[in-house]
């Protein structure tokens, strides 16, 4: 096992955890309600899902593609490519991370001014 490899572990599991404790939060908010998940470049809501489809899909998504990740990075390999595979897997991490706290800030919101749930 490689440093590089364990740094980029550390990124993920920092990641999914931001993930995982969003989506715990908006839980607990959200009960019998669709969530929105996919909205159209104009705004309007195109999609919406069970709560635990909407809260749980994208972290889930995240979660397997780490492992795999995780598993090409233990593959002996030269050094350029550690750190090439060490800021892939930084950049993903960050952009799931950010990308699904958009996503339930956003549905979060709509369903705050359409009056279905309390912030």
């Amino acid at each position: 096992m490689n440093v590089l490899g364990v740094i980029g572990d550390v990124l993920w599991l920092l990641a999914l955890s931001i993930m995982g404790g969003a989506s715990r939060m908006a839980w607990g908010k959200v009960k019998d309600v669709l969530v929105p998940m996919l909205w159209a470049p104009s705004g309007k809501t195109v999609w919406r899902a069970p709560r635990a489809v909407a809260l749980a899909s994208l972290p889930t998504f995240a979660f397997l593609l780490s492992l795999w990740l995780l598993v090409e990075s233990r593959r002996p390999t030269s050094l350029d490519l550690s750190v090439i595979l060490l800021c892939v897997r930084a950049i993903v991490a960050a952009i799931f991370a950010v990308v699904h706290l958009t996503q339930v800030r956003r549905a979060l919101n709509q369903l705050a001014a359409e009056g279905q749930i309390k912030l």
